[in-house]
C-alpha cells in the first residue's frame, strides 16, 4: 500500500511537472509567462502539487519566485515578506505582462519634474471590488477575471509604452526611460481575509505589503518597474486590486488617466481611450535657464517622504486613519469666517476650506507654540496654468509645489485666504523658474535637504480624480485609497464615492498627535 501511495505521488509530480512545461511552451511571446490563468481560489491546485512534489521543489511558492524573477536578479521581495503576512496573503503568481504589440524602442527623456522625485518612489493605489449579491467563490473567475485583466493590460501598454519600460540615462548620466518593452509586473495573490478586513480601512505599510506588489529597497534603480499590479482574491469572493505607479514617470493626474483606458480596454471599449501624450519636452528648462528665482518652495518626493525624521530623531510610534465630511459639513468649513475680517469667504473653494480646517487641526493636535511658524505644503497642476498649456492628456509629472506660511496663532483663526494666495501665485513665470532652478541645482540635493519639521504638514489632493470610475466590467470599486500615506504629517484627500458629495481625509500621525487630532477635527467653532 505505502509503495501504490508513493508511486501515485511520483505520478502526480510528472502530470504536474508535463503541465507546467507545457505551459512555458505554449505561453504567447506578447503575454506575460503565466502558470495561472484562472483565479487562485478555484484554479491550478497548489496543495496536491505542493504535497507531490515537495521533495523535488522543496517549496511551490518559492519555485515561482525564482521562476518568474530570474530575469530581474530578485529584486522583488515576495520571499521577504513576513511568516504572518504570507499566510494572510499568498502570491500564486508573478509575471511580467508586455504590450502585445511592437512599441517604440526609444529613450524618453524625462522633465526636471521628473527627476525630482526619487527613482524608488512610488504612488500605491487599492481598489476594492465585492461581487454582486449571491456570488459565491465558486462564481469568482466570471466575476472578476486573470485572463481579462492579464490581456487588457497587455493592450494598455501599447499607447502607454513607456510604463512598460525601466530606467536608463544618457550619456550626461542623466536619468532616462529606456522603452524597452520589458513589460509591467503583474501578481495574482489568494487571501484568507475578506472584505471586512476594509470595513475601517486604513492606509499603512502592512496593507501596502499585503496588496501592493514592493520593490526591495536595494534594488538598483535601472531594475525598478514604473508599474506594477496585484490582483487578490479575498475568501469571500472579492478582489482587491492594488497598482504601483513609479512617481519618476507619472504623477496621480497620469495614474488615473492610464486606469480609465484600462478598464475601458477590459470592457471592450478601446476605442473611446484617450492617447496618452508622452513627449515632455514641452515642460523643458529655458536655455540657458534664468537667474535662480526667491520662489518659496518644497521639493515633492523628497527624502523625508519616506522617512518623515532625521536619522538623529528617534520616530515616535506612528498610525493613520481616514476621517470623512460630509457635504454639509464642508459647506460649513467653506461658510467660517476668517481671522482676517477681511476676507470674502464667498471666494473659498473646497480646497481651501478643509485644507485650512486640517492646517488648523493640526498645529493644534501638535500644541505648537502659537507664535511658531507652521507651512501648509501641497502640489497644484500645471497643465492649465503654465503657457502654452499642456495637452490634456500629457502623460508624466505635471505637478510643482507650493506652500502657505503663516504663524500659529494665525493657522488657529483659520485662514483659507493664504492657501488661495499661495495657488494663486503659481504661474507660468512661477513654474518655468521652477524649471530653472531645478535644472541648474543638485537634484539629489534637492531631494535631500528640504524635510519637513514638526509645524509642517503636506497635503495631496485628488480631489476631482475619477477615482471611483475604475468598472473592468464587474462594477465599480466600494473603496479606493492610497495603500499607505507615506510619511507622518501627511494627509490625502480623495472624494467619496456615488452620489455622496463628501471627502475622505486620510492621515498619518504620531499615535498621541492622532488622537488630539481626531478629538478637534469635526469642532468646527
Amino acid at each position: 500500500m505505502t509503495s501504490c501511495l508513493i508511486n501515485l505521488r511520483k505520478a502526480k509530480c510528472l502530470l504536474y511537472t508535463l503541465l507546467f512545461f507545457f505551459a512555458l511552451l505554449s505561453a504567447s511571446p506578447h503575454m506575460s509567462l503565466s502558470l495561472f490563468s484562472l483565479p487562485p481560489l478555484i484554479s491550478f491546485p497548489l496543495k496536491p502539487l505542493r504535497s507531490a512534489c515537495s521533495p523535488v521543489l522543496h517549496s511551490v511558492s518559492l519555485s515561482l519566485y525564482v521562476i518568474f524573477n530570474w530575469k530581474s536578479n530578485h529584486i522583488f521581495e515576495g520571499e521577504m515578506e513576513s511568516s504572518a503576512d504570507k499566510e494572510m496573503v499568498e502570491t500564486v503568481q508573478r509575471s511580467f505582462v508586455a504590450p502585445n504589440e511592437e512599441t517604440p524602442k526609444e529613450r524618453l527623456w524625462l522633465s526636471n519634474l521628473d527627476l525630482v522625485m526619487r527613482p524608488d518612489c512610488y504612488t500605491p493605489i487599492i481598489y476594492l471590488y465585492v461581487p454582486p449579491e449571491g456570488k459565491c467563490n465558486a462564481d469568482v473567475e466570471e466575476f472578476f477575471s486573470v485572463t481579462t485583466i492579464e490581456k487588457a493590460l497587455a493592450i494598455a501598454l501599447v499607447p502607454f509604452y513607456p510604463l512598460a519600460g525601466r530606467f536608463g540615462t544618457d550619456g550626461d548620466g542623466r536619468r532616462e526611460i529606456d522603452c524597452n518593452g520589458e513589460g509591467a509586473l503583474f501578481v495574482v495573490a489568494r487571501s484568507k481575509l475578506t472584505r471586512h478586513h476594509f470595513d475601517d480601512f486604513k492606509p499603512s505599510t502592512k496593507n501596502r505589503n499585503l496588496f501592493v506588489p514592493v520593490v526591495d529597497s536595494n534594488s538598483a534603480v535601472h531594475q525598478l518597474p514604473p508599474l506594477m499590479l496585484q490582483m487578490t482574491y479575498l475568501s469571500c469572493g472579492s478582489v482587491v486590486l492594488g497598482l504601483a505607479f513609479n512617481h519618476s514617470v507619472v504623477d496621480a493626474h497620469s495614474d488615473f488617466h492610464f486606469m480609465q483606458a484600462l478598464t475601458n480596454i477590459a470592457k471592450g471599449n478601446s476605442s473611446i481611450v484617450p492617447a496618452p501624450y508622452i513627449n515632455r519636452t514641452l515642460i523643458r528648462a529655458r536655455s540657458p535657464p534664468l537667474s535662480p528665482s526667491k520662489r518659496q518652495a518644497y521639493a515633492a518626493g523628497t527624502k523625508s517622504e519616506s522617512l518623515g525624521h532625521t536619522s538623529k530623531e528617534i520616530s515616535p510610534p506612528v498610525v493613520s486613519t481616514i476621517l470623512k465630511l460630509s457635504q454639509c459639513q464642508i459647506n460649513c468649513l467653506k461658510s467660517q469666517r476668517s481671522s482676517n475680517k477681511s476676507t470674502d469667504s464667498a471666494a473659498v473653494s473646497t480646497f481651501q476650506a478643509v485644507s485650512a480646517h486640517i492646517w488648523k487641526v493640526f498645529c493644534v493636535a501638535r500644541g505648537l507654540a502659537h507664535d511658531k511658524e507652521s507651512r501648509l505644503i501641497f502640489s497644484i497642476g500645471i497643465r492649465s496654468r503654465i503657457l502654452p498649456p499642456l495637452p490634456e492628456y500629457f502623460f508624466g509629472n505635471g505637478v510643482t509645489s507650493t506652500v502657505a506660511t503663516a504663524t500659529v496663532s494665525e493657522v488657529i483663526g483659520f485662514i483659507p485666504e493664504r492657501i488661495r494666495e499661495a495657488i494663486g501665485q503659481v504661474d507660468d513665470a512661477y513654474i518655468r523658474a521652477h524649471i530653472d532652478d531645478l535644472e541648474v541645482a543638485d537634484k539629489d540635493r534637492v531631494r535631500n535637504s528640504n524635510r519637513m519639521t514638526e509645524s509642517d504638514i503636506l497635503i495631496a489632493s485628488w480631489l476631482g480624480m475619477p477615482c471611483y470610475d475604475a468598472d473592468f466590467g464587474y462594477g465599480k470599486p466600494v473603496l479606493v485609497s492610497r495603500a499607505e500615506t507615506g510619511m507622518t504629517g501627511v494627509a490625502v484627500l480623495i472624494n467619496n464615492p456615488g452620489k455622496d458629495k463628501g471627502i475622505s481625509v486620510a492621515i498619518e500621525l504620531e499615535e498621541e498627535t492622532m488622537e488630539l487630532f481626531k478629538n478637534a477635527f469635526y469642532d468646527f467653532n
